[in-house]
């Protein structure tokens, strides 16, 4: 047996779903969803006012989940 090999751990299915659920919102896709759905409030007017700024946190946020979330769910498989 390869002792360089590390062990697999078992990642808790919430956490798994936890981080799909993550990259689904933080799309940037669902930007202009998440500005109507803050209008009126102090982070609606922060996404109107930096929207471009918004757009590229999301993305990052977005491609560290989907990355985190395809890596837990191909473990589990």
């Amino acid at each position: 047996m390869d002792e360089s090999a590390e062990p697999v751990r078992e990642v808790p299915r919430w956490r798994t779903y936890a981080w799909g659920v993550l990259a689904v919102v933080s799309c940037p896709c669902h930007l202009p969803l998440l500005a109507i759905a803050l209008a009126g409030t102090s982070m609606g007017a922060l996404l109107g006012k930096h929207g471009v700024i918004a757009a590229l946190l999301l993305a990052a946020l977005f491609l560290l989940a989907l990355n985190r979330a395809l890596k837990a769910f191909r473990d589990r498989a």
